[in-house]
């Protein structure tokens, strides 16, 4: 008996002590919702995406002819995304090239559509939208992020384009 505890009480009161210790130093992770701003998404493309944080929130915006999410992390936008139904066809290569689209880091032609760019932060499609008539576009950002998620990007864009798609009447 050393400092009034027996040492078989010791032992297991310190690591009761550590765990606890332990247990408050961890941030508690938010879970990828399978909908993000009440549309059906991939959790696994969706969260391929997102930071690690504690909390996950998400703002819709929707007009006629337009549809946006943003979705936060911790407070701070990490993923947005805005659809357009309606348009009419311009060469979306061409315009981003020339910055009418905004920057793009690494553009690259995507594979996603015939009419469709990536870089590593950003993604424009452009298909066609014959029930609502003209053309549909999504455009993708991720804006407070580094490094290169162009495979990601493609990845979310191949699996929610059904859905968007659908949502926007085409």
């Amino acid at each position: 008996m050393q400092n009034g505890l027996p040492i078989a009480v010791r032992l297991p009161l310190a690591v009761l002590l550590l765990a606890g210790v332990a247990a408050c130093g961890d941030p508690q992770e938010y879970t990828v919702p399978s909908k993000a701003c009440d549309r059906d998404v991939s959790k696994d493309e969706l969260g391929a995406l997102l930071p690690s944080g504690a909390e996950l929130s998400d703002e819709p915006w929707v007009s006629d002819n337009s549809f946006s999410c943003q979705i936060y992390v911790d407070g701070l936008m990490q993923f947005a995304f805005t659809e357009h139904s309606g348009q009419r066809k311009f060469d979306v290569s061409a315009y981003a090239k020339s910055g009418r689209l905004g920057n793009f880091d690494q553009l690259r032609a995507s594979d996603v559509s015939d009419n469709a760019v990536v870089s590593h932060t950003r993604s424009v499609v452009m298909a066609p939208c014959p029930k609502a008539g003209k053309n549909y576009i999504l455009n993708l950002d991720l804006p407070n992020t580094d490094g290169d998620h162009s495979d990601d990007i493609e990845r979310f864009v191949r699996s929610y384009l059904p859905t968007g798609l659908a949502a926007m009447g085409c």
